[in-house]
């Protein structure tokens, strides 16, 4: 499995710069940069709802199963990711589009 390091902190599954979703997708198919990439499990994190309320009860996993869809990336094996650690950035994030693999790096 991959460590994951988050920036989204607007996603309801971000738990101190970790997931608590367990795995996710890196979209991107056609991707030659990491800006044509994004984080496709993001949700946005309500202001009022469960998620937030609940945030006690859950925690960030450091390792997960991350799911790749970008085809031109290095660490792509199988629709794997196979990198050893990788950063989804997106601070300021309200969507998936606002959302990167920063550690994306084209094989093309």
């Amino acid at each position: 499995m991959t460590i994951l390091k988050c920036s989204a902190t607007t996603c309801m599954y971000n738990e101190n710069e970790l997931c608590s979703r367990g795995e996710i997708e890196v979209t991107g198919n056609q991707a030659h940069q990491a800006d044509e990439t994004s984080c496709g499990s993001f949700r946005e994190r309500s202001m009022g709802g469960s998620a937030q309320n609940s945030a006690q009860e859950r925690c960030g996993c450091e390792k997960i199963q991350i799911d790749c869809k970008a085809q031109e990336c290095t660490y792509n094996s199988s629709c794997k990711c196979t990198a050893a650690a990788i950063d989804i950035d997106g601070p300021n994030a309200n969507s998936s589009s606002d959302t990167k693999c920063g550690t994306f790096t084209c094989n093309c």
